[in-house]
């Protein structure tokens, strides 16, 4: 069921105060966008974007990297994200009802409990199907968590933006982050984005899933060839 046009508008307003109050996280990111020509020039529709998953601030560091004309043409972005929190990201349970009232002001689609432990269901993606069909971005986190190793750079995916893809009918947009060693006083933080694809249609959900990974894995290595020269500048 689409949703009323005052809740969009407020989604709207919430997300473009978030990148006007984000730039201040440019003390500590030196942020670096690359994008093919052509991407963000224009109003989105129906994109599924699907970055690697580096840092709790991914949200935030993606949408501040963008100007905010290009900013604009992909609003409202509808994220997918957790409302569990496990690991290292455990202290945020203190912060469950603050970070409820933050997801409903940006639109965040909270991703239902696993409770059967049965893996991917269709159900998990609900609301991100119902936020395509009203014309809006998706984005989708297809590691599934903060992946912190280097090697491999890019965590195995799951098959739940295979899923997406081909119920909506959405391209995917891949996304890879790189982000440097911790350093101070600043971190350099490369999004390296490539063009719209659609999975192989003769591809199952877990081997259309490994194939958009290595589509990814190529991204990452390109943000990891224009380092040099980030340096330099």
């Amino acid at each position: 069921m689409s949703e009323s046009r005052p809740y969009r508008f407020i989604v709207v307003a919430s997300q473009c105060a978030s990148w006007v109050v984000g730039q201040v996280l440019r003390v500590r990111y030196d942020i670096r966008v690359h994008r093919p020509t052509g991407t963000f020039d224009s109003r989105a529709h129906c994109l599924i974007l699907s970055p690697t998953h580096k840092s709790v601030l991914d949200p935030w560091l993606l949408m501040i990297g963008l100007d905010f004309p290009h900013f604009r043409n992909v609003l409202p972005i509808r994220t997918l994200a957790t409302q569990t929190f496990v690991g290292r990201l455990r202290w945020l349970r203190w912060f469950k009802p603050l970070i409820k009232i933050m997801y409903r002001l940006e639109g965040v689609v909270e991703l239902p409990p696993d409770n059967n432990g049965n893996g991917f269901h269709g159900e998990r993606v609900r609301g991100l199907l119902g936020a395509l069909s009203d014309g809006d971005v998706v984005a989708i986190f297809p590691e599934g968590e903060i992946w912190r190793k280097r090697h491999p750079p890019i965590g195995e995916f799951a098959p739940g933006v295979v899923y997406l893809q081909r119920k909506s009918g959405a391209a995917i947009l891949p996304i890879a982050t790189w982000m440097s060693q911790g350093t101070w006083p600043r971190r350099r933080y490369v999004v390296q984005v490539g063009r719209p694809v659609h999975i192989p249609e003769d591809l199952d959900l877990n081997d259309g899933a490994a194939w958009l990974r290595k589509q990814v894995l190529r991204l990452e290595k390109e943000a990891k060839q224009k380092e040099p020269l980030i340096c330099s500048t």
